[in-house]
């Protein structure tokens, strides 16, 4: 009877820690993995428009002239 009790104390104590290691530590980290990823996207969407921002081509119109040189093949 008693052995049960202390197995009973003993796992309720285990699974208390569990809580509050899982409380205190593991979801302030994931909360901080969760930020720090974020600000990469973000910077990396930044990064993304200002390159696609100086290489973007116009489109081409329907009555745009196009210069083609055509070279002889021998």
């Amino acid at each position: 009877m008693i052995y049960q009790l202390f197995s009973i104390i003993l796992s309720a104590l285990f699974l208390m820690f569990m809580f509050l290691a899982l409380w205190y530590v593991a979801i302030p980290l994931l909360a901080v993995a969760i930020l720090v990823s974020a600000f990469g996207v973000f910077l990396k969407k930044i990064k993304q428009k200002t390159k696609a921002h100086h290489a973007r081509r116009q489109p081409i119109q329907a009555n745009d002239v196009i210069d083609v040189d055509f070279k002889e093949v021998k």
